[in-house]
């Protein structure tokens, strides 16, 4: 029992140690919208409803490194970092 306490403690702080403010989501979202792959997601409607609207994934792009971001934005890691969180949305929705 004290494990599961401790074990929801750890993530609890975790989770608030990676606050994420509106500004940086948008100044990521900037950013990648500069790249193809993005733009994509944005044209493919169930994508864009989740690029909009939902805080899971708006979060994990606002939790991307702002200054490594501004320098390439068409690194390959962004692009499957942003797959994984919108794959997994569709994937839970579907269920």
């Amino acid at each position: 029992m004290v494990f599961l306490v401790d074990a929801f403690n750890l993530i609890a702080s975790y989770t608030y140690a990676y606050n994420v403010s509106e500004d940086d989501i948008q100044e990521n979202m900037e950013q990648l919208r500069k790249t193809d792959w993005f733009q994509q997601y944005l044209k493919s409607e169930p994508y864009r409803q989740l690029l909009i609207t939902d805080k899971g994934v708006r979060v994990r792009i606002g939790k991307l490194n702002n200054k490594r971001l501004a320098k390439n934005p068409h690194k390959e890691s962004y692009q499957h970092i942003v797959t994984k969180a919108l794959q997994k949305k569709i994937i839970v929705s579907d269920a």
